[in-house]
């Protein structure tokens, strides 16, 4: 993380020569390093995803319930849209690795509810 104490504002009428301003390519290595590694600490990030990954026409009758320990758990409507997912789960699968490199996929399970 970065210090942001760094970053303050220097005070009106201060004594202080110092360069003041920070080049956006010095900082953004930074904050992008720190946002990569953010999905192992929020899950709840590939689960808002979803709908985006499977497509609109699907995400009304699907919902990502959970994501622990490299499988994600979403629940289906019926036992057709079920079975057509099951028939889909290694695309969907290459999907999410392809949004979210750093997290590891082991599986999807879909439950009917």
């Amino acid at each position: 993380m970065v210090d942001m104490n760094t970053f303050r504002r220097t005070k009106k009428n201060s004594s202080n020569t110092a360069i003041t301003t920070r080049r956006l390519s010095d900082l953004l290595p930074q904050q992008l390093s720190s946002l990569e590694g953010m999905h192992h600490r929020r899950p709840d990030l590939i689960l808002a995803a979803w709908p985006e990954v499977i497509g609109q026409q699907l995400a009304g009758m699907t919902s990502a319930l959970s994501f622990h320990e490299g499988v994600l758990t979403v629940k289906v409507k019926n036992s057709t849209l079920h079975s057509l997912l099951i028939h889909d789960k290694p695309r969907i699968i290459n999907s999410l690795k392809i949004k979210f490199p750093q997290v590891q996929f082991r599986n999807i399970m879909f439950r009917i509810g």
